[in-house]
This record gives structure tokens, C-alpha cells and sequence, in this order.
């Protein structure tokens, strides 16, 4: 699937859009803070029910208004796959979270049943974030793209959210050194967590192998004659002898099943946990380790490496997305070229080039031309309005 055509209501900073796209690469220029971003925000939104900048929809409605209305027609590609034939998906967001979901004019209740109707993946500088910032956003790298997989991936996290919440809620109602009182109900929290949680974790070190392979050659392609690896770092054991453990076999472990080796740990941990009134181990506490030549990318590794790297897991991410749901996703590079070298950023066109509908928006098109890419869309940016380029 494709995006045909988009029309915008009230959103961000527009007031009313109406666009048409190729099935092609197209390119966006403005000055910062024109709108940019929000254009590919809301081509995201309508993809996944969700905003790669904020949690509070209201977020998303113009300041003069009190709603919003993204609706997008869709096109097929000759190669899709996918038997959705879906066309036409309306969303009307009002303030206080108030939400309405047509497709081909059929109400819908929950996102879910529009989100990878029509996948993409964005890519902006804040994504750097995947190898600079903490564990949370290592993971939900991995969460992001099972819940674009598995439709019911996303209840699963918030049922074992919520059995976390009441497990720490009795740790904290329970006296240090506690041995009787609270115990059994404990017992029972911790059967039902590592049930939920032993299968997020299978789940994300299952995606993870198809990930890792792709990573390594993407990698090795921007960057010749470096060692490049992703481990799955657990929250008992933060070693990357721990990590690589049959990595081939996401399932089982040397010593276990992942369910075995939580519920162990969980037990050694309670005394801990007792203490610090809070749960130390479970895949809400894993990670990810990136490395370049043996060493933490996070650490070790220069910017330019570390950007690369990102753009690599979300390359990564988008060919699992079409393997996967035998569709076209939408790639939204934002402010992404300028941030590269020559070489990268010609290696970075070569990928992308006739593969996938491609928004790439920038401030600079000066070295547009020393690209071999034909953009068979040209928008500016400018004064909240969004024109034609020739």
C-alpha cells in the first residue's frame, strides 16, 4: 500500500491541507520550525494511531480549534501482497481524548483496527535516542514494531504493566523482613508476571534474531571492516556472556526456559525487592546492547557511528514490516540527509532509492543534486501552507 492522497483538518499548524503523492521518493523543504515534521506526524498517525512526539493527542489539534481530521486514501502497489483492500481511513480526534475511526466509511472502535492497515517508519535526529538514551527506548524499539506485528501484543504489555504496578503496590503496603502476611498474594503476582512476562521476552528475542542479521549487514555496508553486533541484555544477567546466550534459539536458554529463569529469579530477588519497595528484574527492566568491534556503541562509538547506527535499526525495522505483512511500509526520513556525510548519505539514497513511498524532508537542498534520486514530488513548507515545487 501507498499513500495517495492526504487531507488535513485543524492539525498542528495547519488549518487545511489537501495533497496527492506518487508512489515514489518526495521531498519536503522548509525552514525549521515551518511544519515539516508535522506533516510526516500525521502521515505516521494515521499508520499507527500514534505520534512519535507526544502522548497527549490533544497535542495534535490546531490551537484555534477544538478537533482534528486526518483522512487518507490509499493506492496498491503492484507488488504488494497484502490482502487488505482498504482505501479510505478517516480519523477525527477531539480534545480530551475523544477519538472517531472510519474505514471506507465503516465506524471502528479501537486504533488497532486501522493501525498497518498502512505501515511506516519514521526516522528522525531525535532517534539517536535508540543508542544514546536509557533502556526504555532500546525496548521500545522492539515493542513498537511487535505491536505493528501482533495485534494483540499491546494488551499483553499493558496486562503485565498493570500485574507490575500491583505487585510493587503490595511490596509497598509489606514490612522489610515480611515472611507471612502478604506472601500468598504475592505468590500469586508473581505466577501470573512471569507468565506474561517470560512471553514478552520469547517474543522480543525472537524479533531480535531477525533484526540482528539485518543490523550487521546494514552496517557493514556503511562502515567497511567493522564488527558490529546487538544483544538482548536481561535484566538478571547484564553481561554480554548473559545476552548471547543461544542466540540462535530465542526460546530456550542453557540453563532453562525464560519462564524458569525469571521465576528463579524473581524469588532470589524478593528480599531486594522487599527492600527497595519495587521490581528488579523482568522485561520491564531490559535492554539492548549495540557494539562496534566488541566495545558499547553507547559508550565507544563516535556520533556519525551512532547515527548510522540508528538509521540501521530502522532499516532493519521496515524490511521486517514488509516480510512480515507482505506490504509496502511508508519511510519518513526527517532532517535526516543533512546530518550525513557524502558517503553515507549517497549510500543512505541507494537504499531507499525505487524501494519504498519515501517522504524525506530538509532545510538545505544544495546537495540535492550530487544525489542520484529523482524526486518526483517536490513540496514547500512555508507560513503554515504546503505548495507544489516544480
Amino acid at each position: 500500500m501507498y499513500l495517495n492522497n492526504l487531507e488535513l483538518l485543524n492539525f498542528r499548524n495547519y488549518k487545511s491541507v489537501k495533497l496527492n503523492f506518487k508512489n515514489s521518493t518526495i521531498l519536503i523543504v522548509g525552514d525549521n520550525g515551518q511544519g515539516k515534521t508535522n506533516l510526516l506526524e500525521s502521515i505516521h498517525y494515521i499508520s499507527s494511531g500514534k505520534s512519535h512526539r507526544t502522548n497527549d493527542q490533544d497535542d495534535l489539534i490546531n490551537w484555534d480549534s477544538d478537533y482534528t481530521i486526518l483522512r487518507a486514501s490509499l493506492g496498491k502497489s503492484i507488488e504488494d501482497t497484502a490482502v487488505s483492500s482498504k482505501q479510505l481511513i478517516e480519523i477525527e480526534l477531539r480534545k480530551k481524548n475523544n477519538i472517531k475511526i472510519r474505514i471506507d466509511g465503516v465506524y471502528y472502535r479501537k486504533k488497532s483496527d486501522f493501525a498497518s492497515i498502512i505501515p511506516s517508519v519514521i526516522f528522525s535526529p531525535d532517534d539517536l535516542r535508540l543508542i544514546k538514551a536509557g533502556p526504555s527506548s532500546r525496548r521500545d524499539f522492539l515493542d513498537d514494531i511487535l505491536e505493528k506485528l501482533q495485534n494483540k501484543y499491546a494488551a499483553q504489555r499493558l496486562h503485565y504493566q498493570k500485574i507490575l504496578n500491583q505487585r510493587n503496590s503490595l511490596l509497598k503496603s509489606m514490612i522489610s523482613g515480611e515472611q507471612t502476611n502478604g506472601n500468598s498474594t504475592m505468590e500469586a503476582w508473581d505466577e501470573t508476571l512471569v507468565h506474561y512476562g517470560s512471553e514478552i521476552i520469547e517474543k522480543r528475542r525472537s524479533l531480535l534474531v531477525s533484526v540482528r542479521e539485518k543490523f550487521i549487514k546494514y552496517m557493514n555496508y556503511f562502515f567497511d571492516g567493522i564488527q558490529a553486533d546487538i544483544f538482548y541484555i536481561f535484566s538478571w544477567d547484564r553481561s554480554i556472556q548473559g545476552a548471547s546466550i543461544n542466540l540462535d534459539n530465542p526460546i530456550n536458554l542453557q540453563s532453562g526456559t525464560i519462564k524458569d529463569i525469571f521465576n528463579t529469579k524473581l524469588k532470589q530477588g524478593f528480599k531486594k525487592d522487599l527492600l527497595l519497595k519495587t521490581t528488579l528484574v523482568g522485561p520491564h527492566r531490559d535492554d539492548l546492547l549495540i557494539t562496534i568491534n566488541g566495545k558499547d556503541l553507547r559508550s565507544f562509538g563516535s556520533q556519525g557511528q551512532q547515527r548510522i547506527a540508528s538509521i540501521c535499526l530502522k532499516f532493519c525495522e521496515i524490511h521486517i514490516l514488509e516480510e512480515e505483512l507482505r506490504t509496502e511500509p511508508i519511510l519518513l526520513l526527517d532532517d535526516v540527509l543533512s546530518e550525513l556525510d557524502n558517503d553515507r548519505r549517497s549510500k543512505l539514497i541507494e537504499i531507499i532509492k525505487n524501494k519504498f513511498q519515501t517522504f524525506v524532508t530538509t532545510t538545505n537542498i544544495s546537495f540535492l543534486d550530487k544525489l542520484d534520486v529523482d524526486f518526483e514530488n517536490r513540496f514547500l513548507v512555508k507560513n503554515n501552507k504546503i505548495t507544489y515545487l516544480t
